[in-house]
């Protein structure tokens, strides 16, 4: 592909765009400027402009990449097909990451970026505005947050682990099977943003997060920034995760470490270590 540009000068447009348009919306959108996509999936015109604005910049940056955002997905699904065919850099962008919260003036919430090259994540960002705390990776580069090289150090035993549970839907025998296995690990939090998620998993303050649905807007810049940083990211059928697949039989675990997935794998959700 054309050369990509450096990460940093992708962080700070990142940074003025999610400022200038969703921040600054923050906490004053009126009610017509809140709308439902779907029943209990909201959008926003911050959402949108926050969207639009990206990718001006990003094509800027990259030029002859594709776009794949959120919101211009919901109205053209076949944007997908960019990132199966790989013949071409494409940028993932979620505008902002938690729109539930920021619809109602909630500070959780995240603008997240992904570049993509020959179907493989090559570079991710997750920007936190209200904080202005910046998350970046490229692939082979390591991970950052707030300027300084992240590098997860031993993992906590199980009882100590924090995580995100996300089972809505999902198979009731596995939800049970963790509700009854609750007192094994430590406090069970949701951001109900996954970017802060992955965020909260680099500074150490959350360590791991299960999820149902894997959009890759959702998931692709958190998979790569947690991996550089030394963390697993896996199925719990032990398959990996692949922005292609949004829905799956079995539900990722992003964990902090190799040895906490395998340990929450067997202790949290009582499967045999045998795959």
């Amino acid at each position: 592909m054309s050369r990509a540009p450096d990460i940093s000068v992708v962080a700070d447009a990142i940074r003025a765009v999610s400022r200038a348009e969703a921040l600054s919306r923050f906490q004053g959108l009126a009610a017509h400027e809140i709308s439902e996509k779907s029943p209990g999936d909201l959008v926003t015109i911050a959402d949108l402009e926050t969207e639009r604005a990206l990718e001006r910049v990003l094509g800027g940056l990259l030029p002859g990449s594709v776009m794949v955002g959120e919101e211009a997905v919901a109205e053209k699904p076949a944007l997908l097909e960019a990132l199966q065919t790989g013949k071409t850099p494409c940028w993932i962008i979620d505008p902002i990451d938690g729109t539930i919260n920021y619809a109602h003036g909630v500070p959780l919430f995240a603008t997240m970026v992904a570049l993509v090259d020959g179907g493989e994540v090559v570079a991710g960002w997750i920007y936190d505005p209200v904080h202005d705390l910046m998350a970046m990776a490229e692939k082979g580069g390591g991970a950052y947050l707030d300027g300084r090289r992240v590098e997860l150090g031993p993992e906590p035993e199980l009882a100590r682990l924090s995580g995100c549970l996300h089972l809505g839907g999902y198979d009731k025998d596995l939800t049970a099977t963790a509700a009854r296995n609750f007192d094994k690990v430590g406090p069970l939090f949701v951001l109900h943003t996954a970017g802060l998620e992955y965020q909260q998993m680099l500074n150490g303050r959350l360590h791991y997060a299960l999820y149902l649905r894997t959009n890759p807007w959702d998931h692709a810049p958190g998979q790569l920034l947690l991996t550089e940083a030394g963390g697993h990211t896996a199925r719990l059928d032990g398959s990996a995760y692949d922005i292609n697949v949004t829905m799956h039989s079995s539900p990722m675990i992003a964990a902090v470490g190799e040895g906490a997935w395998w340990n929450l794998r067997e202790q949290l959700f009582g499967m045999k270590n045998d795959i």
